[in-house]
This record gives structure tokens, C-alpha cells and sequence, in this order.
């Protein structure tokens, strides 16, 4: 029996379009395993990069405090970062002050007001009882 020559054309076809495809997914599958590559690696980066922060701040804080102590003097050129830290340490201890004073308030109206609804409820009047 001879084989048809339509579907002959159609399963080189269908066998075409199925290596294309295959192709094409090995491309993809290809992009994908770089692209995932690269982000793996740019993660590393960052968290390297954070950690060689947290070392760089350690180690500021760690010449601060000997500057602060008298143990190590800088050359003056650092005069302009030391007056900045003074200054925002100054805006810190300012900001403290700030919250202290509201919290201190708020407690205070808290304590007026329980004093308030203590001296209503024993005003030694009967309260009015609600209709339903």
C-alpha cells in the first residue's frame, strides 16, 4: 500500500513544526538558565555589597569612638564629617526630647481623663437607664 501523498506532506509537516518548537524551547530553556545565572550572581552581589557596608559603618564607628576618646586624632581634613556627626547627633538627641515630651503628654492626658471617668461614676447620682 502506498502511503498518501497529502498525508505524507502532512506529517513532514507536523514533523517540522515539532523540531521548530523544539528548537525554540532549547533556545528559551537556554536564556532562562542565563538570565537565572545572572540574578544568582547579582544577589551575591548585593549581599556583599551590604556586607562590606556593615564593615565600612563598624569601622567608622569604631575611628569615631577613638577620636571621641582622644586615643587617635585625624588629619583636619575630616573636621567637616566630625562637625556633621556632632550635628546630627545633636538632631537625634533633639528628636528624643521631642518624643519624651509627647509621650509625657499623652500619659498625663491619660491620667486626667481616668480621673475624669472616675469622679462621673461616683458622683453618687443614679444614671439614667436606656428605653429598649
Amino acid at each position: 500500500m502506498a502511503a498518501d501523498p497529502k498525508q505524507s506532506e502532512a506529517l513532514r509537516q507536523l514533523q517540522a513544526a515539532f523540531e521548530s518548537a523544539q528548537q525554540k524551547m532549547s533556545q528559551l530553556r537556554k536564556q532562562v538558565e542565563t538570565h537565572s545565572a545572572l540574578a544568582e550572581a547579582k544577589a551575591r552581589s548585593d549581599l556583599l555589597q551590604a556586607e562590606k557596608e556593615r564593615v565600612m559603618r563598624e569601622l567608622g564607628e569604631a575611628v569615631f569612638k577613638q577620636v571621641q576618646k582622644g586615643r587617635l586624632e585625624l588629619p583636619t581634613s575630616f573636621a567637616p564629617l566630625l562637625k556633621a556627626i556632632d550635628q546630627v547627633q545633636l538632631k537625634v538627641e533633639a528628636q528624643a526630647r521631642e518624643i519624651t515630651d509627647l509621650l509625657q503628654e499623652g500619659e498625663e492626658a491619660a491620667q486626667r481623663l481616668k480621673q475624669k471617668n472616675i469622679g462621673a461614676t461616683h458622683s453618687g447620682v443614679a444614671t439614667r437607664t436606656k428605653k429598649l
